[in-house]
Order: structure tokens, then C-alpha cells, then sequence
């Protein structure tokens, strides 16, 4: 080897050299400090943004004991998370999904088996559509609205083989379809595709016709790892993946979505939710044990920031502008201190 060749390779190995340095110096990590952040109550769960109010919508079942059967929505202004509304239900909401264009707010009663409808102007519950019956007393885990097709998507956490999957006529506000033996958790809905695609208990991933509700496929996502437990997915339709969160197992998995099949596997802690920022190519990710929140690039699948929380992060909601990131922070059941919603400004990263 000559000198000037050995140059030339040696030149080339800083220049790599330093354009990982590069690349590995825009990774950062955060912590909750840096941010807003506002303390309610305990039993915070699901968050809902109200854009033409400009207002944040947080769902608390503040008392599991049975006696104690009423609920509360916080409402807060978007821009400084101030409590403007404490908002009293007769039952405990953990789920919402918001139709802002009807003012109405679906709030999924886990306890109950139930949806209340909340106007969001008047403050005043609607009505209360009971799912669960004696047949099948599943608890309301999750309500995903395809605003498309008005129609509901909730799931029903029952015992071994009773999960259910609901759909709710949301215009006439009638049950629709009752899907049983599908043990699904969480939602995603395709809205340009005509799709909605639920997550399971069981690792599998369901693929519905968002036009007739019906279920099209169901695969088991990975067969060799009997522990999956899937709560949640976000959807890239424009690149046909998903990105599941997964409560028992490490790892985010990224899926094509027309297969099941894994694409990916992101190296994270075990989590809880996962939203795709289509505007920043981004997936956000919340690990409630681990009690950190992972931001991970969507294009090449590797973790880009990671913000450390004092307690354990759980729901989430993007702001209509995609420049702000809300999530729900739950603290240990022991604990004093209240749960609380933090303000992510996504432009710092």
C-alpha cells in the first residue's frame, strides 16, 4: 500500500468517523423539566384535543372502590394546560375519543361497560349507551372514532376467549355489530383507505372493512412469542406500517400492515401507547414501567430522543398543528402526589 493511498483510506475513516459523531450528537435525552406540565387528580387516564376550543380533555375515574362510582373531565386550555373546567360524570370515564365537529365527546366507562356522550359546550352528559350485558361483562378499554364512516370502534377486555369488539353507530348512537372472540385492545383507523385495524391480547393484528365494519384478516404477528400483549398501534398508511405497543414484551414492533408481517423491531422498554406525527415522520412511544417516552424516526426506525419522566407516562395526543405533543402521567398507586398532564414542545428536538 503507497502512502497516498493509505491517505485516502485514513481520510475516509475520520470523515465517517465524524459524521456518526455527527449524527449520534443530534440524538438527545430530556427529562419532564423542560416542560409544562399541570397536576389534577388521581386516576388520569385518556386525552382528547379539542381544537376549536382550544382546550385539552383529560378522562379520571378517581376511585376504583364501589361505592365510589362517579368521574370527572378535566378541561384545560391547550396553550398553558390551566384547569378551566372540572367536569362531573356519573360514571368513570377512561377512554375518550372526540367528534369535535358534533361537539361530542365519547367517553368509554371501563368499570361499567359503557359509553357516556358529553357535550363539550354545555358540559352536560347526552346520553349512556350500555355494551356489556350479563351474557358478557367485558370492561370498556379503549373508543377509536372512524369520523369518515361514523362509526365507534370499542374494545371489550373480558376473560380468557370473551373479549369483544363493539361498534357503535355514531350518528344514530345505537350499538352496531358485536364482534366476539376477538380479544382486541387498541385501535387505529385508516380513514383514505377504508380501513381500521385493531391490536389484540393474543399478538394478533385485525384488519376491518372501515365501510361495513366487518373483520377482513387476523394474523398472529409473531408466533413464536406466546407473552405478546398489544394495547396499541399507530398507523404510516403513506408508507402501509404500523407500530405496535406492547405491555408484556420489549420492543416496538414495526408491521406491515396488508401481511402482519414484522418489518422491525425497535429496541425499547415495554409500552403503552404509540401516535405517528406524519408532519415530523416521528412515533412516539410511552413506557409506563421504564417511565420514559421514546421518540423514534419513522423513516429509519431508530430512537431518536428520549424524555424521562418523574412517574409513569401512559395516553397521548397530538396537537392539529403537530408541533406539540400531551401526555397523561400516572403515578404509582401509593403514591400522594397527583397524576398529571405533560406538555411536550416537539420544535425543541
Amino acid at each position: 500500500m503507497n502512502l497516498k493511498t493509505l491517505k485516502n483510506q485514513s481520510l475516509c475513516a475520520l470523515t465517517l468517523c465524524m459524521a456518526l459523531h455527527a449524527g449520534s450528537s443530534l440524538a438527545k435525552d430530556f427529562t419532564e423539566k423542560q416542560f409544562t406540565s399541570q397536576a389534577l387528580g388521581h386516576g388520569v387516564y385518556e386525552l382528547a384535543y379539542d381544537a376549536g376550543q382550544k382546550s385539552l380533555y383529560a378522562a379520571s375515574a378517581p376511585s376504583f372502590d364501589k361505592d365510589k362510582t362517579a368521574g370527572e373531565v378535566f378541561q384545560l386550555a391547550a396553550d398553558s394546560l390551566k384547569i378551566d373546567k372540572r367536569i362531573a360524570t356519573q360514571r368513570r370515564p377512561f377512554a375518550v375519543s372526540l367528534d369535535e365537529p358534533n361537539h361530542i365527546l365519547w367517553l368509554g366507562n371501563a368499570l361499567d361497560g359503557s359509553l357516556t356522550l358529553l357535550d363539550t359546550r354545555s358540559h352536560k352528559e347526552l346520553k349512556t349507551i350500555q355494551l356489556a350485558n350479563a351474557e358478557n361483562n367485558a370492561h370498556v378499554r379503549e373508543v377509536v372514532l372512524d369520523k369518515k364512516h361514523r362509526r365507534l370502534y370499542v374494545s371489550g377486555i373480558g376473560s380468557e376467549g370473551k373479549g369483544v369488539l363493539w361498534v357503535v353507530d355514531a350518528q344514530h348512537q345505537t350499538l352496531l355489530h358485536t364482534h366476539k372472540q376477538t380479544d382486541a385492545v387498541g385501535f387505529a383507523v385508516d380513514e383514505a383507505g377504508d380501513k381500521v385495524y385493531a391490536v389484540t391480547g393474543k399478538g394478533e393484528l385485525i384488519t376491518l372493512d372501515g365501510k361495513t365494519s366487518q373483520i377482513l384478516s387476523r394474523v398472529n404477528v409473531d408466533p413464536a412469542e406466546p407473552k405478546h400483549y398489544f394495547l396499541n398501534i399507530a398507523l404510516n398508511t403513506a408508507k402501509g406500517v404500523g407500530f405496535i405497543a406492547d405491555t408484556n414484551t420489549a420492543d416496538v414492533l414495526v408491521v406491515e400492515l396488508a401481511s402482519g408481517k414484522i418489518l422491525h423491531r425497535v429496541a425499547t422498554p415495554n409500552s403503552i401507547a404509540a401516535v405517528y406525527n406524519p408532519a415530523r415522520n416521528e412515533v412516539y412511544v410511552t413506557h409506563r414501567n421504564a417511565r420514559q417516552i421514546s421518540v423514534i424516526d419513522a423513516s429509519t426506525y431508530s430512537l431518536k430522543h428520549t424524555i424521562k419522566t418523574a412517574a409513569m407516562p401512559n395516553s397521548m395526543v397530538l396537537s392539529p398543528d403537530s408541533k406539540t405533543l400531551f401526555v397523561s402521567v400516572k403515578q404509582d398507586e401509593k403514591a400522594s402526589q397527583a397524576d398529571y398532564v405533560l406538555k411536550i414542545d416537539l420544535t425543541q428536538f
